[in-house]
């Protein structure tokens, strides 16, 4: 027999339904998925955000060759569009989704294709091993050696936070590198938040607290990036932990990227390297994987930041990303760059136009991709003082070892250097400049910025210019 149901979303996306959902979609037993937004119009009395499935799938002898799939829907008629409506075997749900087995979700067939090809090509960040007979257990494999951490819970936590008069009334007096001090030496560090970071930006807002706003008093207030000039003007939390409550063994920076995010957003996966700090459940970090030696995390750290922030890597986090949230069980199953490929030289009339236009020097006469990419992690990275130790890992260092100065926030060379970033991982990902084209084309908010401010979609330009020299 078969089984028709209307059920929320969440049955082909949530975690809580992953096995449940891989029983039918990675055996063949899933025969259709049309996926609605109710927008008022198929349920007047449920609100109009919210989404729901349709879902048909058959018993243990009932399977088929390619399951029908559409999402995004709004009416019926959008299932007889050829570019809204796709095939998929049980296969493709494996290999987009490999731990869970969860539903991408495609806008159209050419979202589809792409994705699909991106997971042919490139392992994801984390596959999680399976239970064999045979074998027994096998264990996790993991292209970049990273744990996943939130290290303090908002609620749940409370109680270890302090407010600036919380932190006067106990004899705390400002300190620096954007910390309070007791005379007897105990200091407390910020806790931050999603909120106040942005991409390769620790420091992109303050938390302003306005007590008048019941539901949402916190929230943030850009920092100008005049102010950011400054190397020493450092965000301001809402609260504040005392350093003991770090742990101890925690290392000097870490990456940390938002987890309140959509796939409506300007981007949806936004990262950063955060100084040793408290970070809330909302701006959860990535630390090097227990027993690896600090040099190893050192090495590869700014190319894994440089990976997940590319728009390659955005895009297809926007086909998995349902709700609110940019959950673990997401970023583990997104395709990533493996290490090996950043130890391949750089096309040589790539790193000439780099050296060109300031974004590399000439230190190394046949560069690889690691040489150009750290680089330039390291010039978004390091604009203020607290950000030193990144510095001074990564060798940015006088001749007696002392850490050079911060580089001055200047949006023009910025951007340059993000475009270059961007460009160069369409190349590693084997994407041809249609491909980069339509992908751009899938961030809406970033063109319309770039309209405002520019008068064209200038940042697609820049990255579609720096492609073709990576093709030529």
């Amino acid at each position: 027999g078969m089984v028709a149901l209307i059920t929320p979303s969440g049955i082909a996306a949530d975690k809580g339904a992953a096995e449940f959902f891989s029983s039918i979609s990675n055996t063949g037993r899933l025969g259709a998925l049309f996926d609605f937004e109710n927008r008022k119009v198929f349920f007047p009395d449920v609100d109009s955000r919210f989404k729901f499935s349709a879902l048909v799938f058959g018993g243990l002898q009932r399977t088929f060759e390619r399951t029908r799939c559409a999402f995004y829907l709004h009416s019926l008629t959008e299932l007889d569009d050829p570019k809204r409506s796709l095939v998929l075997t049980a296969n493709d749900f494996k290999t987009v989704n490999p731990n869970t087995g969860a539903a991408p979700i495609f806008r159209s067939r050419r979202d589809a294709d792409i994705t699909l090809r991106l997971y042919a090509n490139h392992p994801v960040l984390v596959k999680h091993g399976v239970v064999s007979a045979s074998t027994g257990v096998q264990p996790d494999v993991k292209v970049w050696p990273v744990k996943y951490l939130r290290m303090f819970d908002m609620t749940n936590d409370s109680g270890l936070f302090l407010k600036t008069s919380e932190l006067q009334a106990q004899g705390f007096k400002p300190a620096e590198l954007n910390r309070w001090q007791k005379a007897d030496g105990t200091q407390a560090v910020p806790l931050y938040e999603g909120k106040m970071v942005q991409m390769y930006d620790h420091r992109a807002a303050d938390v302003v607290v306005n007590g008048g706003n019941l539901h949402r008093a916190a929230q943030p207030e850009n920092i100008a990036n005049e102010q950011k000039a400054d190397p020493k003007r450092y965000p301001l939390p809402q609260y504040r932990v005392l350093a003991t409550a770090v742990a101890a063994e925690a290392p000097e920076w870490s990456i940390g990227y938002k987890d309140v995010t959509a796939p409506t957003n300007m981007r949806t996966m936004i990262a950063a390297v955060l100084p040793l700090v408290g970070y809330g459940n909302t701006l959860p970090i990535l630390r090097p994987e227990i027993g690896l030696a600090p040099a190893e995390y050192i090495a590869f750290a700014p190319l894994l930041l440089a990976n997940i922030s590319s728009f390659v890597f955005d895009y297809v986090a926007r086909q998995k990303v349902q709700g609110q949230h940019l959950n673990w069980f997401v970023v583990e199953q997104l395709p990533v760059i493996t290490p090996a490929r950043f130890q391949d030289l750089l096309p040589a009339a790539f790193a000439k136009a780099m050296r060109a236009a300031r974004l590399m020097n000439g230190h190394h006469e046949h560069p690889t991709v690691a040489d150009f990419v750290i680089p330039q992690v390291l010039a978004l990275t390091y604009t203020a003082h607290d950000m030193a130790p990144f510095a001074r890992d990564l060798g940015y260092v006088d001749s007696k070892g002392v850490v050079l100065p911060p580089f001055v926030w200047n949006d023009d060379e910025r951007r340059a250097r993000l475009a270059a970033l961007d460009a160069l991982f369409f190349y590693l990902y084997g994407l041809n400049a249609d491909d980069a084209g339509y992908i751009m084309d899938t961030f809406p908010i970033v063109r319309d910025h770039d309209v405002k401010a520019f008068g064209s979609y200038r940042t697609k330009y820049d990255v579609l210019a720096g492609l073709s020299v990576l093709t030529t």
